[in-house]
């Protein structure tokens, strides 16, 4: 089982509404969203329920940019240096809460200027889990290189002696230097209706259903660039336009039926 990937972060509030999202058109539905058009961080941290963080900081920097954006005037930008024998380097967006909904999609965007060769780990996107005393690692969907050079996604779950999880769809190739969605629901039940699934541009990688998720109702979800063993070890990872909803948000920004 490997190590865990995230450091300790104090647990977060139940999940309020935050910022206004104007090109999201995904409805009622619409949780939260994270449009980075202010410059700052206020829609993932201002209501005491998210956090944007980096350890070590440096070399891990999280920041607002508008050097490269999906849409609008503003996204984020995760810098990690994670050379060799260096150990982990972590930056984070999060999202956390007793009252993030049992059942919800996550949906972010991002964008790889590189191919990076990825010698233990490189996390994108996290899932964790709190039991009676603690926080814990639950599903992590991390960057990973195939025999072509190009990159793709490989789901490990920490649960028990951890365990890389088979996709649905075999090597699914992430692109370089385009913006791309990930987007997982995620309910998080205590028995058999449990589920998680992932999609990549729209297309479904993995569907794990039936099963018991995390000890307990509350969910931590990361936007994130985790990572050990990179190289180059200096890897930038640009993520924008990001949304909780009740209804799938879609590659297209809408809700899909």
């Amino acid at each position: 089982m490997r190590a865990a990937r995230v450091f300790g972060v104090a647990a977060l509030a139940a999940l309020a509404s935050g910022g206004c999202g104007p090109r999201l058109d995904v409805g009622s539905d619409l949780l939260w969203t994270g449009l980075f058009e202010a410059g700052n961080f206020d829609e993932w941290s201002g209501d005491g329920n998210g956090a944007a963080w980096a350890f070590p900081s440096p070399p891990g920097i999280v920041e607002p940019t508008s050097e490269r954006v999906r849409s609008g005037h503003g996204a984020a930008k995760l810098t990690v240096d994670a050379p060799a024998g260096g150990g982990q380097t972590s930056a984070v967006l999060s999202r956390a809460g007793g009252s993030l909904p049992e059942a919800a999609y996550y949906s972010a965007w991002y964008y790889l200027q590189r191919t990076i060769a990825v010698g233990t780990y490189w996390v994108i996107l996290k899932f964790r889990a709190q039991d009676a005393t603690t926080m814990d690692e639950l599903f992590d969907l991390d960057l990973v290189n195939l025999d072509t050079g190009e990159m793709s996604l490989q789901l490990y779950d920490h649960r028990g002696a951890g365990a890389v999880l088979p996709l649905d769809a075999p090597a699914p190739v992430v692109p370089v230097s385009r913006w791309f969605q990930i987007e997982a629901f995620y309910r998080n039940a205590q028995d058999d209706t449990g589920r998680l699934t992932f999609w990549l541009d729209g297309r479904q990688i993995v569907d794990i259903a039936g099963r018991s998720m995390a000890p307990t109702p509350w969910v931590e979800w990361n936007a994130c660039s985790i990572a050990e063993d990179l190289t180059p070890s200096t890897a930038v990872l640009y993520v924008d336009d990001c949304a909780v909803s009740r209804s799938r948000v879609g590659p297209n920004g809408i809700i899909v039926d």
